[in-house]
């Protein structure tokens, strides 16, 4: 039976244009690309990087560029549809691999690249800084560290904080209608007080009784 025709080219981003400015001017860049290239397409795929590779040489601050394809070995993502190729190119600064992106061989690659129908998936691009050596790596380490140390201490600052906070709360709920001490003092003055007055009174209204009482008894006495 006949093979299924190729897929439509797919509208992937620029390759090479898509990547921006990634360090300041004296800092080495390392860029690192990934083709999934058709193995139908693998032949029109390399005459493309090839000239790429050629053309790039003049390129101001460019170190250099190498392509590697994937070997085979037990868990190879190249198959028999794909073949993986990773492209490495050092430049000098980031500004210097802006100005590649924007040259016309990187731009022809491309155009290459999207009308030819090369690649089975969007291609994969990132820029990374120089080499880290063992005391830089342990530079940044302890410098990672400090900064989990100094967030992890202010954390336990305002977790305290808001212990201490909570704890208050209970005892300000306690004294009944919001009074403070004082003000309890002057409401059982108060209470007293008006207990007092209460009884006065009541004893003021006896007395009354018992005078009504006796004159009754008087006139009584005088009839």
């Amino acid at each position: 039976p006949s093979s299924p025709p190729p897929p439509e080219p797919r509208n992937f981003p620029p390759l090479l244009s898509a990547m921006p400015a990634a360090a300041s001017a004296g800092t080495t860049v390392y860029a690192f690309l990934t083709f999934h290239v058709r193995n139908v397409r693998l032949a029109a795929f390399c005459e493309a990087a090839a000239e790429l590779i050629a053309a790039s040489e003049g390129d101001k601050g460019k170190q250099r560029t190498d392509i590697h394809r994937e070997l085979p070995w037990a868990r190879a993502i190249s198959n028999e549809e794909f073949t993986l190729f990773m492209m490495q190119q050092i430049w000098d600064s980031g500004t210097d691999l802006e100005a590649h992106t924007r040259s016309n061989h990187a731009m022809a690659f491309n155009a290459s690249v999207m009308k030819g129908r090369m690649l089975v998936t969007e291609p994969s691009v990132s820029i990374f800084g120089e080499p880290l050596s063992p005391a830089t790596l342990a530079e940044l380490g302890a410098e990672v560290f400090a900064t989990q140390a100094a967030e992890a201490a202010q954390a336990s600052a305002e977790a305290a904080k808001a212990a201490e906070g909570y704890a208050a709360a209970p005892a300000v709920a306690a004294a009944p209608s919001g009074l403070s001490s004082s003000g309890k003092v002057l409401l059982d003055q108060s209470l007293r007080s008006t207990k007092s007055s209460s009884s006065s009174s009541a004893m003021a209204r006896q007395d009354s009784r018992s005078s009504v009482l006796k004159a009754s008894g008087a006139m009584a006495l005088k009839k």
